[in-house]
């Protein structure tokens, strides 16, 4: 079976077997991930080249086609993404940026992720009055923006 996808770079319908986890632009050379099918399937971006990847949740790594690079999937949970507001691209950017520049147009797209986080400090112990040992710990909540 077959699927359509539209190039992130040219914008052009390019057709792919349902299985593909993408298809390279014969146009503008460029590889576009496709979405992630049914709730087993989930997605990351390739640590060497920016792609998006798909994989089977169960998966530990994932080898990137574009540039065969082995991704940890451990971490994919931590990435967010949002869609480039110029050509509608999707962007991924780990926790904490506060900006993302598109590598197809780019347009630098703010980071509008305001989900709360806590925070826990721990900070070395200190002696009290009596001689001891007491925690100096603090908890804090934050929303990623700097």
């Amino acid at each position: 079976m077959q699927d359509q996808l539209i190039c992130g770079g040219c914008k052009r319908v390019l057709q792919y077997r349902r299985t593909a986890s993408g298809v390279c632009c014969p146009g503008y050379n460029t590889f576009t991930a496709a979405k992630p099918s049914g709730p087993e399937m989930s997605e990351l971006v390739c640590g060497g080249c920016l792609t998006m990847l798909m994989y089977n949740r169960g998966a530990s790594n994932i080898r990137c086609p574009h540039c065969s690079r082995v991704n940890s999937t451990r971490s994919a949970n931590q990435i967010g993404h949002l869609s480039c507001r110029h050509c509608q691209t999707t962007l991924a950017y780990p926790p904490g940026t506060s900006t993302v520049e598109c590598p197809t147009c780019r347009c630098v797209n703010p980071v509008r992720d305001a989900r709360p986080q806590t925070v826990l400090v721990e900070n070395p112990k200190t002696l009290d009055e009596k001689g001891k040992l007491v925690s100096n710990v603090a908890v804090g909540v934050t929303s990623w923006k700097r």
